[in-house]
């Protein structure tokens, strides 16, 4: 199977659109899916597909249920493992107390073909986990200037603190294809001179105003507007993905990773 960490240095980007639509688009080829939101104190993927949890990582985390009782099925079959909200105490998880909660997910990412996870936005130490334990980490930005210093931020804490020797760039919300190549070579070029990582350009997807009506639906806009510009772009990711899947990295070493 392969674990996917959908991760921005700051709110706002669209990580959550982009992590729900891609799961959802993976799912309708015919794979087996996991969505898992990781943003463990103030969670909206349940929100933003129309969902009602019946449990949340945070009952897993108190040892009252296992990952695989509180799965939602949302769209196309995918199987969403909700997160609380407004849970300060789950936002701060690090170290030890976050170890067994990473080790259930990963545990339970084995019975998929792929696995998403929302991050929450930052370098806090979820994120930071699931970076490490990720066969590949997506970066949203956009092209305003505090998007793309805050995914610089993010890039040089994977790779400090994740060992993370790659991830990949998605650039979110451009007007055109020529905003979105000059917003991947101006981060490109930082990360060359300053860290010593791979930052490959996954591809953009366009400002659409089919988007935000589904947003207002509560659906992934790849199932209510299949047609949309930007469905299709998200449709053409999840191929690219499922063909160069990868194999999960090792739990236990991100999990002692998470610890710092």
């Amino acid at each position: 199977m392969t674990l996917v960490s959908v991760l921005g240095g700051k709110g706002g980007v669209g990580k959550t659109n982009v992590a729900c639509n891609l799961a959802v688009a993976a799912a309708a080829r015919g794979a087996r899916v996991l969505l898992v939101d990781g943003d463990l104190g103030l969670a909206n993927v349940d929100v933003l597909l129309g969902l009602v949890p019946r449990g949340t990582l945070a009952d897993v985390a108190a040892g009252r249920a296992r990952a695989e009782e509180v799965l939602v099925r949302g769209p196309r079959g995918v199987d969403v493992l909700p997160a609380a909200s407004g849970r300060s105490e789950m936002a701060a998880l690090a170290g030890e107390a976050l170890a067994p909660l990473l080790g259930a997910i990963v545990e339970l990412a084995r019975g998929y073909d792929v696995a998403f996870v929302d991050a929450a936005p930052g370098v806090g130490a979820a994120v930071v986990a699931f970076a490490a334990v990720s066969a590949r980490r997506i970066v949203v930005a956009t092209p305003e200037p505090t998007s793309l210093a805050d995914a610089y931020a993010l890039l040089k804490v994977m790779r400090r603190d994740a060992g993370a020797p790659d991830a990949d760039l998605l650039v979110n919300a451009v007007r055109h294809e020529r905003e979105a190549r000059d917003t991947q070579g101006r981060l490109a070029r930082l990360v060359a001179r300053f860290l010593d990582l791979e930052l490959r350009a996954l591809g953009w997807l366009p400002r659409d105003a089919r988007l935000v009506e589904a947003v207002a639906l509560q659906r992934a806009v790849v199932e209510a507007f299949p047609a949309s510009a930007v469905a299709r772009r998200i449709g053409a990711l999840a191929d690219t993905l499922l063909e160069h899947a990868a194999p999960l990295r090792d739990a236990q070493g991100a999990a002692a990773e998470a610890r710092a």
